[in-house]
């Protein structure tokens, strides 16, 4: 009896041995951890700087939950209850170039990577952890991108030099431009001449100097330019408007229409009502590239690591502006 009792004890001890064991190699590979996830905050003003149902989808693929902000939550807030449920990467929409600094302390408590899209950061802001990336598309890059479908469209003669004087013949609309649309003109122009192509803006004005108003009935009667440059969808849809009533955009050397847009869809439609070429950002390309970014983040790899992008040396990522044609 007492042997009987005696491997029943060992047996137990075995078994409970093994359990332990076990328990501990589940808890080395982090079998109780909670499930990876990924942080969406939502920027102060709303504006869609990447596609979260594409991040989202790519997150899930990989079995990593996407945690997104609630509707008026604040920054801190969100990042605090965000980081607390196990975000282990916060990307953060910025309206702005400023950084909330209790979302930076929030997030280097918990060790988290933070990823800003939108509107860059400072470089003293990037430099100062290791753990804050940007990504996002600069509107600069745009305008290049812009700007050398216009020279090469001129070089080739797809734009007539109307009037044989060897320049691009340029009207500028712009209804209300912010500073990433004036840069995107500036930045067109400036690679038109990097190209060889020279510029010279055409301004309407009545016999006072008054400056005229964009529309049919105003520019009556004016010459037409070779080349209207739009930096929005709304200004590039007005500007075919008041072209095809003038009828500039008839005849053997029509008026071409340049122009940007905020998605390739839009910049594909602006194409097909007749403008000659878009260039467009891409929140969908964002938020593909942002989901690669935070799984990369989330096995503390590099966070470039299979996007065929390269960082400067404040840890900024940007993606290329698309062309629609």
């Amino acid at each position: 009896m007492k042997h009987i009792l005696f491997n029943i004890f060992k047996g137990l001890l075995l078994a409970g041995a093994a359990a332990v064991c076990i328990v501990f190699y589940l808890y080395t590979i982090d079998f109780f951890a909670p499930p990876p996830s990924v942080g969406l905050l939502t920027s102060p003003s709303g504006k869609t700087y990447l596609d979260a149902d594409t991040l989202k989808t790519a997150l899930e693929a990989e079995e990593v939950e996407l945690l997104t902000a609630e509707p008026g939550e604040s920054y801190a807030d969100a990042a605090n209850r965000l980081l607390a449920a196990g975000a282990g990467v916060l990307i953060v929409p910025q309206d702005a170039a400023s950084v909330d600094s209790s979302l930076l302390e929030a997030a280097e408590t918990a060790g988290a990577t933070v990823f800003f899209v939108g509107e860059s950061p400072s470089d003293a802001t990037l430099n100062s952890s290791a753990q804050l990336w940007y990504l996002g598309s600069l509107a600069s890059h745009g305008g290049e991108v812009l700007g050398k479908a216009i020279a090469m469209d001129y070089r080739d003669g797809t734009i007539a030099d109307a009037n044989g004087d060897l320049l691009l013949q340029y009207y500028l609309y712009q209804s209300a431009p912010d500073e990433e649309q004036t840069d995107l003109a500036n930045y067109a122009l400036a690679e038109c001449e990097h190209y060889g192509v020279y510029t010279a803006q055409v301004n309407y004005a009545d016999g006072e100097g008054a400056v005229l108003p964009f529309d049919a009935e105003s520019l009556a009667g004016q010459g037409a330019p070779e080349v209207i440059l739009c930096t929005s969808v709304q200004d590039a849809q007005a500007a075919l408007e008041t072209a095809s009533a003038l009828g500039w955009l008839d005849g053997e050397q029509p008026v071409r229409i340049y122009a940007a847009a905020d998605t390739p869809e839009e910049a594909d439609s602006l194409v097909a009502d007749g403008v000659q070429a878009v260039a467009h950002y891409d929140p969908v390309a964002m938020g593909s590239t942002a989901a690669r970014m935070a799984l990369n983040a989330l096995e503390h790899q590099f966070p470039g690591l299979g996007t065929e992008l390269s960082s400067d040396e404040a840890g900024r990522f940007i993606l290329p502006y698309g062309l629609s044609e």
